[in-house]
């Protein structure tokens, strides 16, 4: 099912901007323009709060930096998924290709790195430039569904995520907008290993009990975010969610609480 998903993905994003690039090639040159032209840029920076690490029953403060830079022609910049470039198939179909990085995990208090003492003699899980390929449907004026995976680049031994979306705008006004949206998280038999599996190794470093965590579904995520406009530049947004960990996940002993919570808010200009 994974290894499906993975090649579904992967061989729609790449037809898709192979194909974009075609067209672009058949199409006569225009006047020239800058790229900044029509471009939109959001930056901003916030706090936020979130658990040490997935499973963690403590919670750490952490700074919001934002950045969001989307141009006409579908290449992007994102705080969260990366640099990349996203093509409209069509009126309801999208595809994104982007590089990114995904934190990895301490067995300490370590400044703001997820990770925490309780976890000590666990090792670290290295950070990771990932690969993050996206494909997805809009359902009506504001509501989308999308499938994407997260391939890491380097230090490959945590694995392979999977992630399916339904986000919706449940609320638009002139100045606010409520956005709400739910997740499922899944994960290749190394990457759940390496975030909520025990081996003997590390069982006898940390006294966790041996455990071993299978590929599969390993958490739910619900979140709600809201942005205030006060003019066109100027805004305000804040986001709550919590995170259930599920199956194999939540049977782990690095788990101590099944549910997580977080939330930010971040001041932002846009220009």
């Amino acid at each position: 099912m994974k290894h499906q998903i993975k090649s579904i993905i992967a061989v729609t994003v790449c037809s898709l901007l192979a194909s974009r690039m075609a067209a672009a090639q058949q199409v006569a040159p225009s006047q020239p323009r800058s790229w900044l032209q029509d471009t939109k840029i959001t930056i901003g920076l916030g706090v936020g709060g979130t658990a040490r690490y997935a499973g963690s029953d403590e919670y750490r403060a952490v700074p919001v930096p934002v950045l969001n830079i989307v141009s006409p022609s579908g290449f992007f910049v994102d705080s969260l998924q990366g640099a990349g470039y996203r093509h409209d198939i069509s009126d309801t179909l999208f595809a994104s290709a982007a590089i990114g990085y995904g934190a990895g995990r301490k067995d300490s208090n370590d400044g703001l790195q997820p990770g925490s003492d309780k976890l000590k003699g666990m090792g670290e899980i290295k950070g990771s430039v990932l690969a993050n390929l996206d494909a997805g449907v809009k359902l009506g004026r504001s509501a989308t569904f999308s499938v994407g995976l997260s391939q890491p680049l380097s230090n490959r031994e945590r694995g392979i995520s999977y992630r399916a979306q339904l986000s919706s705008t449940v609320l638009q006004l002139a100045k606010d907008k409520v956005s709400v949206s739910g997740t499922a998280y899944f994960g290749s038999a190394k990457y759940n290993q390496a975030f909520f599996g025990v081996t003997a190794l590390q069982s006898r470093n940390s006294g966790y009990a041996q455990y071993k965590a299978e590929s599969g579904l390993n958490a739910l995520n619900a979140s709600v975010v809201w942005t205030h406009s006060f003019n066109q530049t100027w805004s305000v947004s804040t986001m709550v969610g919590a995170t259930h960990y599920m199956q194999k996940a939540a049977d782990s002993p690095l788990v101590l609480a099944k549910t997580n919570y977080s939330g930010f808010t971040s001041v932002n200009y846009s220009f």
